[in-house]
């Protein structure tokens, strides 16, 4: 029968047990939050190392340890294994040897257990005592999250307050954010993320060694994951810079998305980058706006990220609402559609993938699988059917936006 190491401390508080998990193991310990904050840690004499004396003077794990932890790997086995992962030293950051767990409540995650491997090295027979020590922090840790949660919760009305907007005072705002503990520091970028058939909340779960990683502040809603971004280096900087992280960040995440979901199912849309909190909303509903169009033009869309790269796209909406009031509709384009649907042909296609490729035909005929010659009989047919001239410019853009308003449905 398996030895219970911890049958007599079953009412002892998170301070005990730390102490116990450390005489057990002759070796400090150091009991931490999901966010990386310390909440409890042994005695530990003269062996603690620069990582551990600098988690117990700031009550939360430095940030140099916490890049370095991710970049090698580490969170995400502890994410992925229930059993302790043994980690080597890295003397630039001051990090001795260790052992550590994840406390874990069903799939949650609510902590971790940190075992400095420093008086005597842990063997297997010590990692059966962490996974003991795992279960008996659950019930210590659940009663501490349900403050974190009651907090965590008034940071995500926050969120959503500074998104929906309403507010006349930046520094209210910004007062607010301090008083519930959220560093936020303009310039500011608002995204939403979306899987076809997806939700939020699924999201959420896969991105979330990645959100935790850069501290993004983020929300669900419906299919949607709704993310703050803001530059990782806690401080201001220019635009461009959030520009140029949020792009690596969000390759991330679309790369674990595909993987996830298959390409082609997953949309981000971006806002533009603001510079202040009041300012939020603007962001926010250019992100949705990007989403929506990002459904309606998937193949056209698929490279943009950001609102700003839109072009043409952002006027299709109101473009289609302009054509309803006005009862327009493009004559010529409805003679080539009733050719197509009277002769079983595809020259609407045809015209639209020319126009996509910007009339070079090469690209166009290599796009369709045909040969040249079979394109340019197909132009030819398509400029007598409409009466039009596809080297004339206004027309050729005035097809285009037809087309791709045409779609709106």
């Amino acid at each position: 029968m398996q030895q219970n190491f911890f049958e007599q401390y079953q009412h002892s508080d998170i301070d005990e047990l730390a102490d116990v998990i450390g005489e057990l193991l002759q070796n400090p310990i150091t009991i931490e939050d999901l966010d990386h904050r310390l909440i409890a840690y042994s005695s530990h004499g003269d062996s603690t190392d620069p990582a551990r004396w600098s988690t117990i003077m700031g009550r939360r794990v430095p940030e140099t340890v916490l890049a370095r932890l991710w970049k090698d790997g580490v969170f995400q086995q502890l994410f992925s294994q229930k059993d302790p992962v043994h980690i080597p030293e890295k003397k630039e950051i001051g990090l001795g040897k260790r052992v550590a767990i994840a406390i874990r409540r069903g799939n949650d995650i609510l902590g971790y257990i940190w075992a400095q491997e420093v008086n005597r090295v842990l063997t297997s027979w010590d990692d059966e005592i962490l996974r003991q020590a795992a279960k008996e922090a659950v019930p210590r840790l659940l009663q501490r999250q349900g403050k974190r949660k009651a907090e965590q919760d008034r940071q995500k009305e926050f969120l959503w307050e500074l998104l929906l907007g309403g507010h006349s005072e930046e520094t209210k705002l910004q007062q607010k954010a301090i008083n519930l503990h959220m560093k936020i520091v303009p310039p500011l970028m608002v995204c939403a993320i979306e899987v076809l058939e997806g939700k939020g909340e699924q999201l959420y779960q896969l991105l979330y060694p990645l959100l935790m990683r850069d501290k993004i502040y983020s929300l669900t809603d419906g299919s949607q994951l709704i993310l703050l971004m803001q530059h990782p280096a806690g401080q201001a900087v220019t635009e461009d810079a959030l520009v140029t992280y949020s792009e690596q960040f969000l390759g991330e995440c679309m790369s674990k998305l595909t993987d996830k979901f298959g390409k082609g199912k997953a949309h981000i849309g971006c806002g533009r980058p603001v510079s202040s909190l009041i300012e939020g909303r603007q962001s926010y509903q250019e992100a949705l706006q990007m989403n929506v169009i990002k459904r309606l033009f998937p193949q056209e869309t698929e490279r943009i990220l950001r609102f700003q790269q839109l072009g043409i796209y952002r006027f299709l909406p109101q473009m289609k609402s302009w054509n309803k009031e006005q009862a327009y509709r493009n004559d010529q384009l409805a003679k080539l559609l009733y050719y197509d649907q009277e002769n079983q042909t595809n020259l609407t296609e045809t015209l639209e993938v020319f126009l996509d490729h910007v009339g070079k035909v090469n690209r166009t005929a290599a796009h369709l699988h045909i040969h040249i010659n079979t394109l340019s009989y197909r132009l030819k047919r398509i400029e007598e059917i409409m009466q039009i001239d596809l080297d004339d410019p206004n027309q050729r853009y005035s097809l285009y936006i037809d087309l791709k308003v045409m779609k709106l449905g």
